[in-house]
């Protein structure tokens, strides 16, 4: 979604420059050329899954004190819950493609020997709650 809508503004941009660069009779190779620049997302990454773990395991906390206080009844906290599996399994599917950096290592020992090695909360909450 992102990439088209780079290509659909460089495209809009191109033309602009060139219906501008005609009607003045400016000649196109008096425009500087840019220069192309690789942009690493792969350096956030790693700091993104982490964030992006803990705010799923917030939002499973609030969820777990809403239905311990009575406030949601228990079919919309295991509807909830099920949400927040799903956005779990996704990170994690995430986090199984990226390919860390040796400078990663500690990020890379808290997913492969701590988080996906175990059950995570919900994990476990759903299995108690689905098993009765």
């Amino acid at each position: 979604m992102i990439h088209t809508k780079i290509v659909v503004f460089t495209i809009v941009l191109f033309s602009t420059i060139s219906l501008t660069a005609e009607n003045r009779n400016t000649p196109l190779n008096s425009f500087v050329k840019a220069e192309n620049i690789k942009v690493n997302q792969d350096s956030i990454s790693a700091e993104a899954f982490k964030l992006r773990f803990n705010h799923i395991q917030n939002e499973f906390e609030t969820q777990q004190n809403l239905f311990k206080t009575g406030v949601i009844s228990e079919s919309k906290y295991l509807k909830h819950i099920k949400k927040l599996r799903k956005k779990e399994l996704k990170l994690f599917k995430a986090v199984k493609q990226h390919k860390f950096k040796p400078e990663e290592l500690t990020e890379y020992n808290y997913w492969y020997r701590g988080v996906l090695k175990f059950p995570t909360n919900i994990e476990q909450e759903l299995l108690k709650r689905t098993s009765k």
